[in-house]
């Protein structure tokens, strides 16, 4: 299906049937083909070849040699057979000479949308297994297993998988005109689309409906599903929508929100473009953008 968000589009095949085989995991990680991404703390490691970041792939052998302590994930196989890991290091001394170890936000621009999308998926179960590293059922310490997909408990056999929060992330129109709003703490002049998470029991709809009534006073009348993107800031699901409003009355909370205003679609197209006079919108790999970019090309 087309899919304009970046994290998107997953290149691997996940092979979820050898993550409970070990032997077959230490034969693809010994494997020449082999191919480890590494991280730190949500950090990834890139190098400059060819004058713009990539990732810093190395080979199966890594793991042992730089980080043998090291939590590895099996991330999947690509078209032509090779495996694919990632390895989440507490120590980046040995990787020295190798690449240096980079935020993901500011770097995500850069990056081929397949890097994107498999560091995007590593980032997010690695921050799992940092929030979970206890049974949630009876407290104690759980164990990786499944190749780094699942905790166990080792007390009550509790079994825990990566967890995905989804986020309706919502664009309000009416007529000729958006709604977008900004966060204390954001840069000067930045406004974005609105966003909340989805609670039990709701539709994407109703909370997007909610949402939108909550942060901005605007009642909605029709939901529009655009598109969806896994965000591992830690680790969202993104369910984009453009919302129709039955009036621009606004009130926004000032307590989830700094401010918000109206944007006609030509400014809207200004956003876009990155040329409007005063403000600015989220950047490409942002599904904020591609919603504020698709409502803007309708009219």
């Amino acid at each position: 299906m087309k899919n304009p968000n970046a994290f998107a589009h997953y290149p691997l095949d996940r092979a979820g049937h050898h993550r409970r085989d070990p032997a077959w995991l230490e034969a693809a990680l010994a494997s020449p083909a082999a191919q480890v991404l590494a991280l730190h703390r949500g950090q990834v490691l890139v190098s400059d070849e060819g004058g713009a970041p990539s990732p810093g792939w190395l080979s199966g052998h890594a793991h042992a040699a730089l980080a043998p302590a090291a939590p590895l994930l099996f991330l999947g196989v690509s078209s032509d057979g090779a495996a694919f890991f990632a390895m989440n290091v507490a120590d980046v001394g040995a990787f020295d000479g190798i690449g240096r170890f980079e935020e993901l936000r500011p770097v995500a621009g850069a990056l081929k949308p397949d890097d994107l999308a498999i560091i995007g998926a590593a980032r997010a179960v690695f921050e799992w297994h940092a929030r979970n590293g206890f049974c949630a059922q009876c407290g104690t310490p759980t164990q990786v297993a499944e190749a780094g997909w699942r905790r166990d408990c080792p007390a009550c056999k509790a079994e825990h998988y990566p967890r995905v929060d989804p986020v309706a992330i919502m664009t309000p129109v009416i007529g000729d005109r958006c709604f977008l709003a900004r966060q204390r703490g954001w840069p000067r002049g930045m406004y974005s689309a609105l966003a909340g998470y989805i609670e039990p029991g709701e539709t994407f709809e109703q909370g997007a409906s909610r949402e939108t009534l909550e942060e901005a006073g605007l009642r909605v009348t029709n939901v529009r599903l655009h598109s969806n993107q896994p965000w591992p800031f830690p680790h969202s699901l993104m369910i984009g929508v453009i919302c129709e409003v039955e009036n621009d009355r606004e009130t926004v909370d000032v307590n989830e929100l700094e401010s918000g205003r109206w944007f006609t679609r030509d400014e809207a197209r200004q956003l876009i473009a990155g040329n409007h006079a005063d403000c600015f919108c989220p950047p490409k790999f942002a599904i904020a953008h591609q919603l504020i970019k698709a409502w803007a090309e309708e009219g």
